[in-house]
């Protein structure tokens, strides 16, 4: 189907394309007010290294920083991102969906920690959980240490509030759109084709009684033209005479050759009348 035709078939069904075009817009409307979210909160946890190792640095942490502290954050992510912590973490309120990798834009000991979640407050809570947990399980690995032997850390930055991801929402937003702006050009072609089809399903049986009497009419006609003599035509080819039983002179049972019988319909054309010559048939028009 053409374009020019579909929009036709719009217009001629405009009280069923108006109603899709306004639920599907009604639909967009009400995802958008009444889905939540999604909301993201991030920080950054940076690991210092020890006050021993910082003394050959004029006590001077960030002169000192070596593979030590990336090993250590390494260990302290997989730990956090262990299914067990998330469920402690989860039991203590904090909920939402978080995730802690190595910060991609340096190669320094930075851990990113993200939260998703669909509400605001529960977003920033967690984040604060999950941060504060993160630099708990550093301390706890070096409980055995002495304070001045342990690696610290300490918070680079934080959100102080969620922020919804516009992108991420929109995108269903946009899904549910184009979904609901297909019906809308689909369902009125089908209905249309349907209705169509119907019509012309009815009009066919409205129509079939009159074919069927033209039809009987002919059959008679041609029928009664067949049977007439008039009109039949004569063989193209000549009949066969019968013989007839010989019979004897002088009555019924005189002897002698006897004339070939002629055809119905045929007669034969004669010669002189001093003898008979083998009759010769053609069409009798008389």
């Amino acid at each position: 189907m053409d374009l020019v035709a579909a929009m036709r078939t719009l217009r001629r069904r405009w009280i069923l394309t108006t109603s899709l075009l306004l639920l599907t817009l009604l639909g967009t409307a009400v995802i958008w007010v009444k889905k939540p979210g999604p909301y993201q909160a991030e920080s950054m946890v940076v690991l210092i290294p020890s006050h021993q190792s910082s003394l050959l640095n004029g006590n001077n942490p960030y002169l000192s920083f070596g593979g030590s502290e990336n090993i250590a954050g390494d260990i302290v992510l997989r730990q956090m991102m262990a299914p067990q912590a998330v469920t402690a973490l989860a039991a203590q309120g904090y909920g939402e969906s978080y995730e802690i990798v190595d910060d991609p834009a340096t190669t320094g000991p930075i851990l990113d920690i993200t939260v998703t979640g669909s509400n605001q407050s529960a977003v920033e809570s967690t984040l604060q959980g999950v941060t504060a947990a993160t630099q708990a399980k550093l301390t706890a690995l070096q409980a055995y240490l002495k304070p001045t032997d342990r690696i610290t850390s300490m918070v680079a930055s934080r959100d102080p509030s969620a922020h919804l991801l516009v992108s991420k929402k929109a995108r269903l937003v946009v899904l549910v759109l184009g979904l609901g702006l297909i019906l809308t050009y689909a369902i009125p072609q089908v209905v249309d084709a349907e209705i169509n089809r119907r019509r012309s399903r009815r009009g066919g049986r409205r129509a079939t009684p009159d074919f069927v009497t033209s039809a009987r009419e002919q059959w008679a006609t041609h029928t009664a033209e067949d049977a007439s003599p008039a009109t039949r035509e004569p063989s193209a080819m000549p009949q066969q005479p019968v013989a007839r039983p010989q019979q004897p002179a002088g009555g019924p049972h005189q002897s002698g050759p006897v004339r070939e019988s002629q055809p119905v319909g045929y007669r034969a054309q004669g010669g002189p009348a001093s003898g008979l010559k083998a009759p010769q048939y053609g069409p009798n028009w008389d």
